[in-house]
């Protein structure tokens, strides 16, 4: 073998050590430092939906009242909605006439007095506006009396006229609802119950009874009304700082009612602004609990890890279950042109441990279907959908809703995130993958053509 074709095989042959090695080094051993969670990571995101909450207000007014609060703990509540002529008394429109009328009550007082309205010719007679002429001016009451001596027979009647002395006659006969209540058989009955009478006394008790919220408290105190209110959650996280393998982000949460642009804190403090110190390891993407502080800790995932396997299922972080619930996967779809793969929490009545503080005694469970978008590569999450539920649970297994949300990512923060997330991909496919394996094959390529010219020149000495 020349001297020439010696050097150019052990250059060679050095080329392709040195391209082979570069290649399985950098893909096992150093690549795999910086497959981690970038340092530099600041990420914003907008999730718009809505919140549902006990309605508080109507509650805390409804409680406020000291007739409605002693029907609620008396239990009569039910048992007054339950009896149908009652409850249809009750569910009349006029019935708030009635009691704002001091005329009508005073009718009502008055047997005697109400008695002419069963008769069909005493109304017939009291819409004929010649004989209410007559009533309103005396003068009028002879002429009306010879022209209809039926009529004027009626109005010498002592009762008919202490019909038309209660000053309730107006009221009537231009309220139908109110005429048809009164002459109700069933009114009577009512008007002996406590109950009515208590509600009667008070006509915000009253207003607050035929509310159809208030009904349905009445019947069953654990259910409680509810009101949806549309919302956008502002999330922001910020790298602060890296210590060894841990990452320290600031993770602060704004919540803006969309009805009138106010903070939600304003309405319900637990969504107030927040602003929580969370530490991840790099790696994994893991919390590392032990570093939290103690009112935020949090254990289980914080995004999946890198390479996301189909087959195992992730420990998740779930803010409004207080605890990490299994995220598995669910198919392998596309988020704005990136493929996804799709992983889903979907759990019912997992116990909170805790009882409803509505008071009822009733234990706290939770519900969830969240679908997170996942980058299998980064392991990073583009969208959600999130449906949570905190329910107070009845021993037959009905639920209550005493708190719930529905939200999803915003368009524009998905654009942004399939953005930055299939350009982080790409790093790791080029320089996790194509580097190294790219090297290798070259060095092995220039290995054998080495190993070639070292065989033929030996061949050609011998």
């Amino acid at each position: 073998m020349s001297s020439q074709t010696s050097r150019i095989v052990w250059i060679t042959g050095f080329l392709g050590i040195i391209f082979l090695g570069f290649g399985i080094i950098w893909g096992t051993v150093v690549f795999d430092s910086f497959e981690v969670v970038p340092d530099d990571l600041d990420r914003t995101a907008d999730l718009e939906g809505t919140y549902t909450l006990v309605d508080t207000p109507f509650t805390t007014r409804l409680l406020s009242n000291a007739t409605v609060a002693s029907l609620a703990a008396s239990g009569g509540g039910g048992a007054l909605l339950s009896d149908p002529e009652i409850a249809g008394l009750l569910a009349n429109p006029a019935l708030g006439d009635l009691v704002s009328n001091p005329a009508v009550l005073e009718l009502l007082a008055d047997p005697s007095v109400l008695a002419p309205l069963a008769d069909p010719t005493v109304l017939a007679a009291l819409s004929d506006p010649s004989v209410l002429a007559a009533v309103a001016d005396p003068t009028l009451l002879p002429a009306l009396m010879a022209a209809n001596p039926a009529v004027g027979a009626l109005l010498i009647d002592p009762a008919v006229r202490g019909l038309l002395a209660s000053g309730a006659v107006g009221a009537l006969l231009t309220n139908p609802d109110l005429m048809a209540l009164i002459t109700s058989p069933a009114l009577g009955a009512a008007l002996a119950n406590p109950v009515v009478s208590s509600l009667l006394a008070d006509p915000d008790a009253l207003a607050l009874v035929l509310d159809p919220r208030t009904q349905q408290i009445l019947v069953n105190p654990a259910n409680l009304p509810t009101v949806d209110i549309p919302v956008r959650v502002h999330r922001v996280r910020i790298a602060d700082r890296v210590e060894g393998d841990n990452l320290y982000l600031t993770e602060t949460i704004t919540t803006t009612n969309l009805v009138d642009g106010s903070d939600m804190g304003l309405l319900d403090p637990r969504f107030g602004p927040s602003s929580t110190t969370l530490v991840v390891d790099r790696s994994d993407k893991t919390y590392v609990t032990a570093l939290m502080d103690e009112g935020s800790k949090r254990s289980g995932h914080w995004g999946l890890p890198f390479h996301t396997d189909k087959n195992t299922a992730y420990p998740s972080w779930i803010s409004f279950a207080g605890q990490p619930l299994d995220a598995v996967y669910g198919e392998t779809t596309s988020t704005n042109g990136l493929q996804t793969y799709t992983y889903v929490v979907d759990v019912v009545n997992v116990p909170l441990g805790v009882n409803d503080p509505a008071g009822t005694g009733l234990p706290l469970v939770f519900g969830t279907h969240t679908i997170a978008f996942i980058e299998p590569v980064t392991g990073a999450g583009v969208d959600a959908t999130v449906m949570d539920t905190v329910s107070a649970l009845a021993p037959d297994g009905s639920t209550y809703l005493r708190i719930a949300n529905n939200l999803e990512y915003t368009d524009a923060s998905v654009e942004v995130l399939v953005d930055d997330i299939d350009g982080k991909k790409n790093q790791i496919v080029w320089f996790g993958s194509w580097l190294p394996m790219g090297s290798s094959i070259v060095g092995a390529i220039l290995l054998l053509v080495a190993i070639g010219l070292f065989l033929k020149g030996r061949n050609q000495i011998a």
